[in-house]
């Protein structure tokens, strides 16, 4: 099995990234990934996300993860992704994806969780 397989059985989270496009008269957003399978992952050495507006009606958070998405992915700095896993919806802002031959890997900058 190579490398880029084994990687991608690991991408068992799915995300829908949107990011800003120009239509020709004005810039909307566009969805350029629905159903993206992918892996949200925290580096031990990172803290665990903190929650900031604890006592808004819905909590935001604050943390950085990294997410690594299949070789293909085109990601651009300030797309929004929409992450599902296990339950829950990670939203956060993507930086853009640096790629390699069996992966891309960027950075998730997760600003909300709600439940799935």
């Amino acid at each position: 099995m190579s490398e880029a397989a084994v990687l991608r059985s690991t991408m068992t989270d799915r995300a829908t990234i949107t990011r800003e496009a120009w239509n020709g008269t004005a810039w909307e957003r566009v969805v350029a990934y629905e159903g993206l399978p992918c892996a949200l992952s925290r580096a031990p050495q990172t803290p665990t996300a903190s929650i900031t507006g604890l006592w808004e009606e819905v909590p935001e958070c604050q943390g950085q993860m990294s997410l690594f998405v299949p070789r293909d992915t085109v990601l651009q700095a300030g797309d929004r992704a929409e992450i599902r896993r296990e339950g829950q919806v990670l939203l956060g802002i993507c930086s853009a994806a640096l790629p390699y031959p069996s992966h891309g890997v960027a950075r998730f900058f997760l600003t909300e969780v709600k439940a799935a």
